[in-house]
C-alpha cells in the first residue's frame, strides 16, 4: 500500500523520541497491533485510502505507539468509508494472529475467558480507556467504556473497540451474535444482527461507549491451531510413579494450549475429568503445588518467547499468564535469577 503520510519514529521499547515537550505517558499509547489491524483492513477493502502512515511501527517489536496515531487512522477511516466500516475492522482479526496477543484471545474456550484476558491486558498496557464488562447471562454481556483519566474515549474508538469484541466474540465461536448500543433517544439501536452492522441515519445520537452483545450458542473454535513442537516445553520435578509423571505431561500439554488463561484448580480438574480434591492430592504426591504448577507452566512459556527475540516484553508478560508487568519480572527474576531483559540479553 502506499502510504503518503510522514512515518513515526519510535525507539525500540514502543515509546515515541522525546522532544522538547517532554516523554509521552505510556497511558497515552495505544496497542500497535491495533494499528496494524486498521492498515490490514483499509487495504483489504478500501485500498489507497489510508493516508495516515503506519511505516516505522512493528506490531511485534512495539507493544505501543502513540494514541493518536490510533485517533487519525480512525478519523480517517470514518471520513473516508463511514462509520460502519469502524465496526467492521474487528473481522479482521484473523488476519492479524502473528501477534501473540490476538493468537492468544482467540484461543480463549468461552466469553468468560475472552473477557478475562481483555481485562488483564488492559491492566498489562496502562490502558486510560477501559471496558467494563457486565456477564448478564452465559450468552450475554454489557459493556461500558470509560477513561481512567484525561480526555473520555472518542466515537470512533468506542466503535473500534465494539466491533473488535465482536469480531472476538465470533473468532473463538460465539454464533447467532447480536449487539445493542445505547442512544440519546432512548431505546437501544440494533447495529448487529445476522453478521451485517447497520448504523442509523444519523448516527451522532448513538451512546458509543454504552452496549450489549449476545449470542445464540457457543462452540469452541478450531480457527487457531494448538501450540506446535516450537512449544515451551516445561521442565517437570522428576517421579518414580508412572502414571504420576503421566498425569503431570498431560496437566501442562492442557494448560500450554492456553498459557495466558488464568487457570483455576477446579477448571483444570475438570477438564482432565478428575475432582478437585483428586488433582490437588496428585500434585501434593508429586511435590507440587497448583501454584507452582502454574508458575512452571509460565516461566516456560516466557523463557520461550523471550528466545524468540521479536517480541515485546509487554506482549510476553502478558501472553505467559502474568497478572500485570510487575508481576511477569518480579516471578521470572526469582525463577531465573535474571530480569526478563537480562535473560534476553544473553540469548
Amino acid at each position: 500500500m502506499r502510504r503518503q503520510a510522514r512515518s513515526i519514529r519510535l525507539n525500540h521499547d514502543g515509546t515515541k523520541t522525546p522532544n522538547s515537550c517532554g516523554e509521552f505517558s505510556i497511558r497515552e499509547f495505544a496497542k500497535a497491533s491495533l494499528i496494524e489491524l486498521i492498515a490490514v483492513y483499509m487495504q483489504k477493502h478500501n485500498p489507497g485510502k489510508l493516508s495516515v502512515s503506519t511505516d516505522g511501527i512493528d506490531a511485534l517489536r512495539q507493544a505501543q505507539v502513540p494514541a493518536g496515531t490510533k485517533r487519525d487512522m480512525l478519523q480517517m477511516v470514518a471520513r473516508e468509508c463511514g462509520p460502519e466500516a469502524l465496526l467492521s475492522i474487528g473481522q479482521e482479526i484473523d488476519q492479524v494472529t502473528y501477534d501473540p496477543v490476538w493468537r492468544s484471545a482467540l484461543r480463549s474456550e468461552s466469553p468468560a475467558v475472552l473477557f478475562d484476558k481483555w481485562h488483564r491486558f488492559e491492566v498489562f498496557a496502562h490502558s486510560s480507556n477501559r471496558v467494563e464488562i457486565d456477564p448478564i447471562t452465559e450468552t450475554q454481556a454489557r459493556f461500558r467504556r470509560s477513561a481512567t483519566g484525561g480526555a473520555a474515549p472518542t466515537p470512533p474508538e468506542n466503535l473500534l473497540i465494539c466491533g473488535l469484541i465482536i469480531g472476538l466474540l465470533e473468532g473463538i465461536g460465539c454464533r447467532g451474535l447480536w449487539c445493542d448500543m445505547a442512544s440519546q433517544l432512548g431505546e437501544p439501536v440494533r447495529i448487529r444482527q445476522q453478521c451485517d452492522f447497520c448504523l442509523p441515519n444519523n448516527p451522532a445520537k448513538l451512546l458509543t461507549n454504552n452496549w450489549t452483545i449476545g449470542w445464540q450458542g457457543h462452540s469452541i473454535s478450531k480457527a487457531i491451531d494448538p501450540p506446535d513442537n516450537s512449544s515451551a516445553q516445561v521442565d517437570l520435578p522428576p517421579v518414580k510413579d508412572a502414571s504420576l509423571a503421566t498425569l503431570l505431561k498431560t496437566m501442562t500439554d492442557l494448560m500450554m494450549l492456553d498459557v495466558a488463561r488464568q487457570w483455576k484448580t477446579d477448571e483444570l480438574a475438570s477438564a482432565l475429568g478428575l475432582s478437585t480434591r483428586t488433582l490437588q492430592r496428585r500434585l501434593t504426591q508429586a511435590g507440587l503445588s497448583f501454584s507452582q504448577l502454574v508458575r512452571l507452566v509460565r516461566i516456560s512459556e516466557a523463557c520461550r518467547l523471550l528466545k524468540s527475540g521479536d517480541i515485546s516484553l509487554t506482549s510476553i508478560g502478558f501472553c505467559a499468564g502474568f497478572s500485570d508487568s510487575s508481576h511477569f519480572s518480579r516471578d521470572f527474576r526469582a525463577s531465573v535469577g535474571l530480569t526478563p531483559s537480562e535473560f534476553r540479553a544473553f540469548q
